[in-house]
């Protein structure tokens, strides 16, 4: 996980959100898995906020993000100017070891949110 970041874009995180007609922006993510395996995840969203003609509208609440990561990649259309990294943890069964975490703002096409209504 210390080695694997997406590169800094040129798009300013309000110029993505302004030319998102509808999506979810997922403000703060939580915890979830993946499956090493097969690249399938799941990760809870903390804080999330309806976006609608380009502005942040009603927050959500449990949604959670699902697909697998190699799709997923693959559908980042945009990808903001703003890297930031901080230290996290990753654990499995095994423990949990220190990591750095962190990426630019990106927007992804499409993937299939979860949650309850």
């Amino acid at each position: 996980m210390t080695n694997t970041f997406l590169a800094p874009g040129n798009s300013t995180p309000e110029s993505i959100i302004a030319d998102t007609p509808y999506g979810l922006y997922a403000k703060q993510m939580g915890g979830g898995s993946v499956d090493p395996a097969t690249g399938a995840f799941n990760f809870a969203v903390l804080e999330a906020y309806i976006i609608r003609n380009g502005q942040i509208c009603e927050p959500v609440r449990g949604a959670t993000l699902i697909g697998k990561g190699a799709e997923v990649l693959m559908q980042i259309d945009k990808v903001g100017n703003n890297l930031k990294r901080a230290q996290g943890m990753c654990g499995s069964i095994s423990g949990s070891i220190p990591t750095d975490v962190g990426q630019p703002m990106i927007r992804v096409k499409e993937m299939t949110v979860g949650g309850r209504g």
